[in-house]
């Protein structure tokens, strides 16, 4: 008889961006019955090369909203700084991985969404 599994893997979304334009995400969190999670704590996200390096710095920290968090509403903004600063010199595409954390109030952290992010040059500058 097989037996059932819980499964905690974060969803998996992928960005797709353009290089110095601005992104404006609104995730709603909800729970297996679409009953709204209060998301209230701190939440981090971000956007690294790879999973390999942990311990190197994040090349772009979201800047983080949480007010409507206690309706399960995060809000997820980059700046068109941030996102063109994905590209290298001469770079005219960016490949790599992002993630949302969320720590509730005195409780471990969970990884609401992961996945990778790909940000592709600009033509008018």
């Amino acid at each position: 008889m097989a037996g059932q599994t819980i499964d905690f893997r974060p969803t998996i979304m992928d960005l797709l961006l353009y290089a110095g334009d601005g992104v404006n995400l609104r995730l709603t969190c909800k729970d297996t019955a679409g009953d709204l999670i209060d998301i209230s704590g701190s939440v981090t996200a971000q956007i690294r090369v790879d999973r390999l390096h942990p311990a190197d710095p994040p090349l772009v920290d979201f800047n983080v909203s949480l007010v409507d968090a206690y309706l399960g509403v995060i809000g997820l903004i980059l700046t068109g700084e941030q996102t063109l600063s994905l590209l290298g010199e001469g770079q005219s595409k960016f490949t790599g991985v992002w993630d949302v954390q969320w720590t509730p109030p005195e409780l471990q952290v969970r990884t609401l969404v992961q996945g990778i992010v790909e940000c592709v040059a600009d033509v008018t500058r």
